[in-house]
């Protein structure tokens, strides 16, 4: 088969052509010396997510490590998870490790620059996932990895690429710190204005009208995928999501009729509780939810930013009301009864006017992001067609 020519110096390859590819392996775990006061950094598939890897969460013996099919793999390796969620997802070593059966790695080579494969791997995981097999649960092999074609330039060309890359993701990320640093302020805001103070506190039934979600029967095709928004506490981030506009399910008004749901306004606080408990969104429009969120309509006596970051800043303190054998659930009853500091309405729309502004930036903030997202991928497409000078 002839080598395909992507410009004067740049050669397709097998990655098996110019690197060592090694699997990882599981040490027995009912064999305590294989896992007790382990000092080996052992990674699962789930620590490929297309990022560096600096740390590790579970650690092996060296007897665990000669004892199995588990192998040590030096710094700058790239990794790759071969089945599950994270399946041809990516990740570049910053230690030394092993790893488990879901995990390949590909070697550092003379041939290439670690960087510069994982950079270009991230670019091709849907076309490793179309040529995967399982279904839902999608699995590829080490012989599939070892076979993935690699466009490699001379290595001069590789670190050009890299640092261009690298320059742009550290723009990505430096958004994501601003984005972090306005969440960060405003929960010192929060904290600041409100909690120690001595407010009156309140049994939040007494200041908000509490609705419950429901599902309707997901067999009847008619109560789905129509025009009123139904949302799920899978949709939200576990952090701050503040306005929430759009969710990724509709219902019909036959759909809602069939059910005990509710819709409820936009600047409705919206909690989950259960599966997990702590999640919270303010409404940005009217809609409904599932049995997992407890929605909270504020009267006149509160305002849903301050309702809002007060569950967010108090996720351990309502975790502890949960109760349930398989998940932890509060039920309607007892988030009625949870007691809240009711500040005085001018100090809570002064913070309010706080929050906005903050929005305001992050709103700016995201569209930046997303300008320099757009810019990243469109980069990385480019550098691997050889179009980078």
């Amino acid at each position: 088969m002839k080598t395909k020519q992507l410009s004067t110096e740049w050669k397709e390859k097998n990655v098996s052509d110019f690197a060592e590819v090694i699997t990882g392996g599981t040490p027995s775990t009912i064999k305590k010396e294989y896992w007790e006061n382990g000092t080996i950094p052992w990674l699962p598939s789930g620590k490929c997510q297309n990022c560096e890897i600096i740390s590790a969460e579970k650690f092996i013996t060296k007897e665990g490590l000669k004892n199995s099919a588990a192998r040590m793999m030096p710094k700058e390796t790239v990794v790759m998870a071969l089945t599950g969620t994270t399946t041809g997802k990516i990740g570049i070593l910053k230690i030394e490790a092993s790893a488990n059966q879901s995990v390949t790695g590909i070697l550092p080579s003379e041939e290439h620059i670690p960087k510069f494969l994982f950079y270009y791997l991230r670019t091709i995981r849907n076309k490793i996932l179309s040529q995967s097999y399982g279904g839902a649960q999608p699995h590829i092999s080490q012989g599939f990895v070892k076979k993935l074609k690699i466009p490699l330039p001379p290595s001069s060309i590789q670190k050009h690429i890299v640092q261009i890359l690298e320059q742009a993701e550290q723009l990505k990320r430096k958004r994501e710190q601003a984005d972090k640093l306005m969440d960060d302020y405003l929960k010192s805001v929060f904290n600041e204005m409100f909690l120690k103070k001595g407010f009156l506190e309140v049994e939040l039934e007494k200041v908000t009208e509490i609705i419950s979600g429901s599902t309707p029967s997901t067999t009847i095709k008619e109560y789905w995928n129509g025009e009123i928004n139904w949302v799920t506490p899978a949709e939200l981030i576990d952090g701050p999501n503040y306005y929430y506009y759009e969710t990724k399910k509709k219902i019909t008004q036959e759909g809602l009729k069939s059910c005990s749901s509710n819709l409820f306004p936009k600047g409705t606080v919206m909690l989950t509780t259960r599966a997990p408990i702590g999640k919270v969104a303010i409404s940005g429009i009217e809609m409904c939810s599932n049995q997992g969120f407890k929605n909270f309509i504020p009267s006149k006596k509160i305002i849903s930013e301050y309702l809002y970051y007060w569950f967010l800043l108090k996720k351990d303190y309502l975790n502890a009301f949960g109760v349930g054998a398989t998940f932890k659930e509060i039920s309607k009853s007892m988030v009625s009864k949870i007691k809240i500091p009711l500040p005085p309405l001018v100090l809570q729309k002064k913070f309010a006017k706080i929050v906005e502004k903050v929005e305001r930036i992050k709103e700016a903030q995201k569209k930046s992001k997303q300008e320099i997202d757009n810019l990243f991928n469109a980069l990385m497409q480019k550098a691997f067609q050889g179009g980078l000078k």
